[in-house]
């Protein structure tokens, strides 16, 4: 990290400044009241996590065990129930079963009343784009760093082998590029994946050009300025035409992302769309041609590169009908404060954060470079939060939903107009 010396948090004890009143709703029980963070720190605390490839039960229990040596709380890490946390939590918050914190999700509007207000305590308000993520000035979410979304990951073999002689600015040369790479004989021009991935990785594609196109989309969206479906019918376009060219085929969208990632790293994918993290798989199985990274096309050349689709990285929330919420505001303070816990998700799960060192990480500097060069970062629309939230719950796995049937023959038009009139059904409940 950065190079003043190694600190211990105020999360061994909490002290009564620390213990501030918070504005949250109370969950336990009905109660109005806040769970009190003035008490002793100690007990068990469950933490709700994302298990993947990268992020496995072993490392999230490594993570950990620093703060449970010196503080004696047993830290239970816990996988999604359902296919994903952002399921799994409001069914738990239902069940009355929901942990203590909760990992990689945002508030919703659904779920934002049971969050802790974390405004007042001082770390929180040291953390990474803390801004940019509250709710009219309130802080119900942190995180460690920014992950750069909006990157397009390529086999600079490839490329020179399919004549490709600099990466595509515009669509057009996007297009292009993908044409000469299937007429090479790449098996896949550009990699799409299964289950959550696909709407991820169509979103990424397009962060740039609709926050040209539409600076705060997710506010003209809410403000009715902007429909929602037209918003994406470009993209939708895009993708239509690649899957009758053959450049990505259904079979993609029946793949996980770490087959897609090994082809990748295997040498069959052109292009592979995915967020910073994956720069952490690539150190840990370097391949053999050269990597390198762009960012994703627009209309005008002149305009390149866009604002960059960029998350808060390892977003905590603590759940305010926590009986333990000394530990839990301890937990959280360690996971994104504490140096080396910083490191150590860094080495897990790729992102930025000033200070951070990358050297060791020849694909982390790529991207780091590639988010140096952006104009501006955004909030991407998977992730849409805070002050640029949409009035809607379930946006992402409805768009992935959607998205996938490009590759089963739906039009683009009917994608677009499905996507708005969900969004109006759901608005309106």
């Amino acid at each position: 990290m950065s190079s003043h010396s190694h600190r211990r948090y105020g999360w061994i004890a909490l002290t009564a400044a620390a213990a501030i009143t918070l504005t949250a709703c109370g969950s336990d029980g009905g109660s109005d009241e806040p769970p009190s963070t003035d008490g002793e720190v100690g007990g068990e605390i469950r933490m709700l996590v994302n298990i993947t490839d990268n992020l496995t039960q072993e490392k999230w229990d490594e993570l950990v065990a620093p703060f449970e040596e010196e503080t004696g709380v047993d830290v239970v890490i816990e996988g999604p129930t359902g296919q994903s946390v952002a399921e799994s939590f409001p069914a738990l918050l239902a069940a009355g079963t929901a942990p203590d914190v909760i990992q990689s999700i945002f508030p919703t509007a659904d779920t934002a009343p049971e969050v802790l207000d974390l405004t007042d305590f001082d770390w929180a308000n040291e953390t990474p784009m803390v801004d940019t993520y509250s709710t009219d000035g309130m802080i119900n979410v942190v995180g460690v760093g920014t992950q750069a979304q909006s990157v397009l990951y390529y086999n600079k073999d490839l490329f020179a082998e399919a004549g490709i002689d600099e990466t595509p600015k515009t669509w057009d040369e996007f297009d292009a590029a993908l044409a000469a790479l299937a007429d090479s004989g790449v098996q896949t021009p550009i990699g799409f994946a299964s289950d959550w991935a696909t709407g991820v990785q169509a979103q990424q594609i397009w962060h740039p050009q609709q926050n040209v196109t539409t600076p705060s989309w997710q506010a003209a969206v809410a403000s009715g300025e902007s429909d929602l479906g037209e918003q994406f019918l470009p993209l939708f376009e895009h993708i239509a035409s690649w899957v009758d060219d053959g450049y990505t085929v259904p079979d993609d969208i029946a793949t996980d992302s770490g087959t897609q990632e090994a082809k990748f790293i295997d040498g069959d994918v052109g292009i592979y769309p995915m967020g910073s993290w994956f720069a952490t798989t690539l150190a840990s199985s370097p391949p053999e041609f050269e990597v390198g990274v762009f960012s994703p096309p627009l209309d005008d050349e002149s305009a390149y590169p866009g604002p960059m689709g960029a998350t808060l990285a390892s977003p905590y929330m603590i759940w305010n009908g926590t009986e333990n919420a000394s530990s839990a505001a301890a937990l959280v303070e360690y996971l994104v404060s504490d140096e080396d816990a910083i490191v150590a998700q860094a080495q897990m799960d790729d992102f930025s954060r000033e200070g951070l060192d990358t050297s060791t990480n020849e694909y982390s500097g790529l991207v780091q470079e590639l988010m140096n060069s952006a104009p501006e970062l955004v909030v991407p629309g998977n992730q849409t939060v805070g002050d640029l939230a949409l009035p809607v719950a379930g946006f992402n796995p409805k768009f992935t939903e959607l998205v996938q049937q490009l590759w089963l023959g739906s039009s683009a038009d009917d994608i677009a107009s499905n996507l708005s009139s969900w969004y109006e059904a759901e608005k309106s409940e």
